[in-house]
Parts: structure tokens; sequence; C-alpha cells
């Protein structure tokens, strides 16, 4: 049976615990039960295939090219182009991008995890994130990102793999450096604080009434973060964020895409 999900978009930045359009929330279904996959090890994605879609799709975020982007993408409706377009004001690029990943052996799709530094404009100390999304294979045989509706048993493994221990490791890594970013350069502060601010309004202003007032699990979220002792206020559910491991469409505060999240975004 499929779940059906309101949010879907994967681009979280779990560096970004202060871009609440970056953070995502996942909601536990059902006990602590063991499974395999949060214990496997996290390797780094040597597939070509995938790290050009990683790359391509980050591009088209920085460049807010919804043409670009369609491809990439199981639903360019889950897309926010508003929120690009704030997040484009602020982020000059997308650098030191690296991904891990963890394979679904049901049916071979991937939970992607992406390691990367946000350059801000004007500004040279790098802000640390985290993304996480669900690369699924499409209908004419190419990686996408997927948006869409997901099977229970991906759900499930997507939650599991959320919580495995590498990937934990690497959520509160990226956290601490970024902390220290914003520790040690008031100005950067400053600014990432502004962007964090101007996304969730732009966030709020587009938001649609809720179908089922109980949010569901955002298949691209990765763990939630602790919340950031220099963030202006509570960040709010990113429909982008990706497990928040990391904040795009789409995480990884998140570990944004935003299936955001953040994108993600």
């Amino acid at each position: 049976m499929k779940l059906k999900y309101k949010k879907l978009i994967i681009v979280i930045s779990i560096g970004a615990l202060l871009l609440s359009f970056l953070i995502l929330t996942l909601i536990p279904t059902g006990g602590e039960s063991s499974n395999p996959i949060q214990d496997a090890a996290l390797p780094k994605c040597t597939d070509e295939n995938v790290i050009n879609l990683i790359n391509s799709y980050f591009q088209a975020k920085r460049d807010v090219n919804m043409e670009m982007m369609e491809p990439l993408v199981s639903d360019i409706n889950q897309i926010d182009q508003e929120k690009l377009i704030t997040q484009a004001e602020y982020v000059e690029d997308y650098r030191n991008i690296v991904c891990y990943s963890l394979k679904n052996e049901e049916n071979g799709a991937l939970r992607v995890y992406i390691r990367y530094d946000m350059k801000l404009k004007n500004i040279e100390t790098l802000a640390p994130c985290l993304s996480g999304v669900y690369v699924t294979v499409g209908s004419d045989g190419k990686n996408l990102i997927y948006l869409s509706a997901l099977e229970e048993h991906e759900e499930e493994f997507i939650l599991a793999a959320d919580k495995n221990s590498h990937v934990v490791e690497l959520q509160e890594e990226v956290a601490n450096k970024l902390q220290e970013a914003i520790n040690a350069d008031e100005v950067f502060k400053q600014l990432y604080q502004k962007m964090d601010q101007e996304i969730a309004a732009s966030a709020s202003q587009n938001e649609q009434p809720a179908e089922d007032p109980t949010p569901a699990p955002d298949p691209n979220a990765a763990n939630q973060p602790a919340a950031d002792p220099n963030a202006a206020g509570q960040p709010t559910a990113d429909p982008n964020a990706a497990g928040q491991p990391a904040p795009d469409p789409n995480a990884a505060n998140p570990p944004a895409a935003d299936p955001n999240a953040a994108p993600a975004q």
C-alpha cells in the first residue's frame, strides 16, 4: 500500500541548523526493532550516474533552473521555486560535494547522503551542510531523486538508514563544524540567520492548508539535529529537507530536498 506524503521534497541541510527550509522532521513509525542497515558501513558513492545526478541537482538549485531540475526529480511540482529564489539571493555556490550511500536491497534504490559546503555571497566562511535524498531508477532507466509516494518497505528502509550509526556520526560532525563557523565569524552568523529567517517566512507564506494534520515521515529527511543555540527561533519542518541527516528542496540542520530536505531542495 502506498503511503502518500504532503511534503516530500528533499534537500535538507543537517549542517544548516539555522535554516528551517533545510530542516527535516522524522516521525518514527514503530518500535526500536533492530535493522541490519542501522549498523552497515557507509561507503562513499562511486556510481558516476548518481554523482552526476547530485551535482546537476545542486547546479539547478543554485541557478534556480526549473527546466534543468525537472528531469532530475520524480515530481517537479514538489519543488518550491520561491524557496529556491529566496535561497539563491544568499547562496553563491555549493562546494566540496561528497556523496555517501546505503542501498535498499529490496529494490536497489539508494539513500544518498550529501556532504557539502555552502558558500554565501561575499562571505569567505563556508557553511558545512548535510542533505539526504532517495535515489531510484525512472522508467527511462536513469537515476532520479524520488519525491513521490513511498511503499511501506521504502519508508521503513529510509527510517532505518537515517538511524545508521555512521550517518548519525556524520550529522554530529557537520553540526559541530557549522557551530564552529558560526562562533568564529560574526558576519557569517548574521547573514546565515537572516537567510534562515527569510526562507522560513517564504515557506510560511506559501504553506497550503494541510489535508492531514499529522505529518508523515519525509523520505528525504534524516534524523533531526539538536537545536542551534544561535537560531533566531524554533525551526519548522522543512518540506524540502532530507533526513536531516540535514534544510534545499529536498536535508540533513538536518540531516533539507530537498524523497529535500530539500532539495531536496
